[in-house]
């Protein structure tokens, strides 16, 4: 049933998204098991991505302790491709079990970042899906994936740079999926795309404040302290409490 929320709460990009279940009709084709590409992806390309999903599938297990999910990953090689299944701005997504990856997402870090979030939709519970705090379910995709983008090198560049970036209290006010989508919007990460094309670097103070909240976190609590927390979210405990 959880793969059914994305079409529920989604618009028109994920109307587009529900294309991925029907890949081979909308310009991609079978690649490997569980993989499928742009059509005229080089073989070079396509054994790289292979190895991307397993470099994925190993940072999912360390840090659940095993992997649940078997998401199918849907790679682009062009925008229009990627627009073609509602991305837009963003480096990859994640409709339920389907994942999008972008042009310029094709590496195992963003595979890793969207098989989090399915990893998380799989072992919760319709009630517990609710209760996740969209801040909490980033962050662990954020440290799960180590992606160069969202790292605490990055972090520390937002802090010299003084560039503007959501404070702890702001972070954990990011409950839902619209809040965090705001704050996403509010900060300009959704201009990174025009932003490289004029060669000025990329920015990401919203996800990169979650990475820097949740790595450290993570290295104290463990796969044992995700899974508690994924326990009380399922039986309704605090949130909170189980995270402090």
């Amino acid at each position: 049933m959880l793969l059914l929320l994305p079409l529920v709460f989604g618009g028109c990009s994920v109307l587009r998204g529900a294309q991925l279940w029907a890949p081979e009709s909308y310009g991609l084709e079978w690649a490997a098991p569980g993989l499928y590409v742009e059509t005229g992806m080089a073989t070079q390309q396509r054994t790289e991505m292979v190895a991307a999903m397993a470099w994925a599938e190993t940072a999912i297990r360390r840090a659940y302790g095993e992997v649940l999910s078997t998401p199918i990953v849907n790679a682009c090689m062009s925008e229009a491709c990627y627009k073609r299944f509602g991305g837009k701005g963003s480096m990859a997504k994640v409709y339920g079990n389907r994942i999008l990856i972008s042009p310029r997402g094709l590496n195992g870090h963003f595979i890793a970042h969207e098989w989090s979030h399915a990893e998380l939709q799989k072992r919760l519970t319709l009630s517990g899906y609710f209760r996740l705090p969209s801040w909490f379910d980033e962050g662990v995709a954020v440290a799960v994936s180590e992606a160069p983008e969202h790292s605490e090198a990055h972090w520390q560049y937002l802090e010299s740079h003084n560039v503007p970036r959501p404070d702890r209290v702001e972070l954990m006010s990011l409950q839902s999926l619209s809040q965090w989508l705001d704050a996403v919007h509010r900060y300009g990460e959704h201009l990174n795309p025009q932003r490289m094309a004029r060669g000025e670097p990329r920015v990401a103070p919203v996800y990169g404040a979650a990475g820097h909240e949740i790595r450290p976190w993570l290295a104290v609590a463990g796969t044992a302290g995700l899974l508690s927390v994924i326990d009380a979210l399922n039986v309704g405990d605090d949130f909170t409490t189980v995270y402090r």
